[in-house]
């Protein structure tokens, strides 16, 4: 139950992809949006790139005015005012402050022992001992390290204030002049001085002569000429401690602040103008075949500058309009009301789509290769010669082979443009796709062997060469022979991939959309198929018949320019539905006994009709296609059964409806389909003929035509009245040939003529010449109620 369930749903899902409309603007939206991500445009300037050597392809020329920048003065103009900003140096002037704080803080820690003494009369002073508990607060303090003696020394002085004072007024001599930390680095400044700015206040001052300033070495040095003046009344190992002091409390007060002048360099670059000189419009920048040079690479740079980038979005949305309305203009105004489409419609569509989104791919994929090769390469036609291996015509050769040359000319026109826009909307892509694409399709035409694939592919590629040529002396001012032969060698390459891909995928179509192709059709037209050999065993009469009627089909087909190898397949296949109910139709009741005389001719009829149903179950079950199915339903129209509706008529039933006596049809909607029915009707007919000479054959062939026109039954096919005279000549041909006069030969058994057929004589005896599957075929000459039908007569039909 689960399973009918879902077979349902399945058949539900299938009936509305191939019937709804909706279904195709879904196709179309959904193309649109791929195709617009796919192609979305990268490459949105106009390319100019070219490197220094490399030879000009194409004239350039300035579009418009513009300036082009001289880097090098302009860099050398940066280079001289980067040079001629001066050095920031910051300048602490707290740094004497924060020294003589610390010197005389660090002093009056042991000092205070001295007073504190001297206060409190205390005797004797303190001794070292209890001062030298002090020394690491006092090395604290001062932020250095000193050894027992000189803290020895600074005792007996008694850590005196004069010390202090010494010590700050030779510190002050120092820092005041102020201490770089590395002056070798501040000399190469000598040049153009420093910016000496204070901290804290900010305030600046140009320096220029830097040697005044010490080092932390001259600054040592310093200390003892600077000291020599104060210290010359003080005894020496004081003196020697006092210097020795001041060296180590000396630190650098004078600093380079990198970030300040860095921030200087980039104000002053800031102000710095391009220096530019201007280019005007017209002027020739690089001509054809020159080598480029750096001037000319510096414009062509500047050129590239200049070319005004696409907006994305807008370009995107060009990309999307114009697939949009190029296949729904193609489609509305070609495709929607094609007589070839009509049938399965969104099926064909479907096709065309996939086949569209598949060739786009490998287009898409070739523009990858090509820029992989060389990312910088000029979009120009050189660059994208690799194009021309692309195998875009395969998909006008498949269109063709499934559904004719017309449709594959207007598929052409969308995949052509839709191609070309891959590559930037090139003229030279479209025009050589197009014109190899409806060729290809054009020799792919007459396909009913397999070499013509390779002979189609072998014409393509040749025609591919002279189109690369084409192209090559249109596009190339002067042809470069190795860009020509490259482009033929790839152009002929692709003819031979396209016939390839064709060959490939047209067994794979087959199977997908149950398509059937002549290669198929030669396959089914082999008497070796199963269902045939299984006609021929259970209804012999059934199998001779649709042989016979095949070999009409045929000849007749090639007589008007029709599918003869679909009309004798057709013809073939046409009465397989009788297969289970053989003795229920008169070529093959060889007892005598008609099964239908049991029968109301209302259930005669029903059986009659029922074949076509039966045979159309037969052919979905051995999946014998499409165009042969249709032949099956359509072989008897929507004809009436005379016979069975005049027997009714005559049976003095009132309430007979017509309806019920014919066939559900549709009436044949090809040329071929048309074919086999009138092939159909007539064998049977004039198989029922007691003496066929050529006259009578070409009367009554003549009669059945004009009864099938006037019935109307030929009015959906394309078949004129000028083809009707041709298939009534071929049939003439084919039936007098079949049932030509024999030569009665003389033999001992009586009741026996060589060369007559016994079944003929056992026909007449019986009774039975009328095929009660083919009543229309006969004239009825009963006097009950005749159908209307048009009295138009075709004379000299078939003559």
């Amino acid at each position: 139950m689960k399973k009918s369930k879902n077979e349902n749903n399945l058949k539900q899902i299938k009936e509305f992809l191939l019937t709804s409309p909706s279904v195709l603007w879904l196709m179309l939206i959904l193309i649109t949006v791929l195709f617009t991500i796919t192609y979305y445009p990268k490459q949105s300037k106009t390319s100019y790139s070219y490197n220094i050597g490399d030879v000009a392809k194409r004239d350039i020329k300035a579009p418009k005015n513009f300036f082009v920048e001289d880097k090098e003065a302009t860099d050398l103009k940066t280079s001289e005012v980067k040079d001629s900003v001066k050095n920031v140096y910051d300048f602490d002037a707290n740094l004497l402050k924060k020294t003589a704080s610390d010197i005389d803080a660090a002093m009056k820690i042991p000092r205070e022992l001295f007073k504190k003494a001297e206060e409190q009369n205390l005797e004797p002073d303190p001794t070292f001992a209890m001062v030298l508990d002090t020394k690491s607060e006092f090395e604290e303090k001062l932020g250095i390290e000193i050894s027992k003696g000189v803290y020895s020394i600074l005792y007996k002085h008694q850590f005196s204030s004069d010390i202090t004072l010494d010590i700050v007024t030779i510190v002050d001599k120092i820092l005041t002049n102020g201490i770089v930390a590395n002056k070798e680095i501040l000399l190469k400044e000598a040049h153009k001085g420093i910016i000496l700015r204070t901290i804290g206040s900010k305030e600046e001052r140009t320096v220029n002569n830097l040697k005044v300033f010490y080092g932390p070495d001259q600054a040592k040095t310093m200390v003892r000429i600077e000291g020599q003046p104060i210290l010359k009344d003080i005894n020496y190992n004081l003196s020697n401690l006092i210097v020795d002091l001041c060296q180590k409390l000396l630190q650098p007060n004078i600093t380079l602040n990198k970030h300040e002048t860095q921030k200087r360099i980039q104000k002053a670059e800031a102000q710095i103008k391009p220096i530019l000189y201007k280019i005007k419009a017209g002027e020739m920048i690089l001509r054809e075949g020159e080598r480029v040079d750096k001037v000319q690479q510096i414009k062509l740079v500047a050129l590239q500058e200049q070319a005004e980038e696409k907006d994305i979005f807008i370009s995107s949305t060009g990309i999307a309009l114009i697939t949009f309305l190029s296949i729904l203009v193609v489609y509305l105004l070609f495709l929607k009301d094609h007589k070839k489409l009509q049938t399965a419609h969104n099926k064909h569509i479907l096709f065309l789509a996939l086949g569209l989104v598949l060739y786009l791919t490998f287009a898409k994929f070739s523009t990858y290769i090509a820029q992989s090769t060389d990312p910088n390469a000029s979009w120009d036609f050189s660059s994208l010669s690799f194009f021309m291996i692309i195998p875009i015509p395969a998909a006008a050769m498949l269109t063709c082979l499934f559904l004719g040359f017309d449709i594959a000319v207007f598929f052409t026109i969308i995949l052509s443009l839709l191609t070309s826009l891959a590559f930037s909307g090139s003229f030279e892509v479209f025009f050589f796709f197009f014109l190899s694409s409806i060729t290809a399709a054009y020799w792919i035409k007459e396909r009913q062997k397999r070499k013509i694939f390779i002979i189609a592919g072998f014409k393509l590629a040749a025609f591919n060469v002279v189109l690369a040529l084409s192209i090559g002396f249109y596009s190339l001012a002067q042809p470069d022979v190795i860009i020509l032969a490259k482009e033929v060698v790839l152009a002929f390459c692709g003819g031979l991939f396209a016939a390839t891909f064709t060959i490939g995928f047209t067994p794979l179509i087959e199977i997908i959309f149950d398509y059937t192709t002549d290669s198929k059709l030669l396959e089914f037209s082999n008497l070796d198929q199963p269902l045939i050999k299984k006609l021929m065993i259970e209804a012999p009469g059934t199998y001779n018949h649709s042989v016979i009627v095949a070999t009409l089909a045929e000849a007749a087909a090639s007589a008007i320019e029709a599918s003869s190898l679909k009309a004798k397949v057709m013809g073939y296949y046409h009465d397989i539905g009788k297969l289970g109910k053989t003795l229920y139709f008169i070529e093959n009741q060889a007892d005598g006994r008609n099964r239908h005389d049991k029968l109301s001719p209302s259930m005669s009829a029903l059986i009659l009709i029922g074949h076509v149903k039966k045979g159309v179950e037969l052919a979905r079950k051995n999946k014998l296609g499409n165009e042969i199915i249709e032949g099956i339903i359509q072989h008897h129209g929507t004809s009436l059964i005379k016979y069975f509706y005049q027997k009714s008529l005559n049976s003095g039933n009132g309430t007979v409806n017509e309806e019920d006596f014919r066939y559900p049809g549709p009436k044949p909607q090809t040329r071929e389909a048309g074919i086999v029915m009138l092939a159909d009707v007539v064998e049977a007919a004039v198989r029922a003929l007691e003496r066929p000479t050529p006259a009578r054959i070409q009367g009554r062939v003549k009669e059945l035509i004009n009864d099938i026109f006037a019935d109307g039954q030929l009015e959906e096919c394309e078949l004129t009245l000028k083809d009707l005279h041709q298939i009534a000549k071929s049939f003439n041909n084919i039936l007098t040939s079949i049932y030509h006069s024999r030569i009665e030969y003389p033999d001992k058994s009586p009741g026996k003529v060589s060369g007559k057929s016994p079944g003929k004589n056992q026909e007449k005896k019986n009774g039975t010449s009328k095929d009660t599957d083919r009543q229309s075929a006969k004239k009825e000459n009963s006097n009950g109620h005749n159908p209307q039908k048009d009295k138009t007569d075709l004379k000299r039909l078939g003559l």
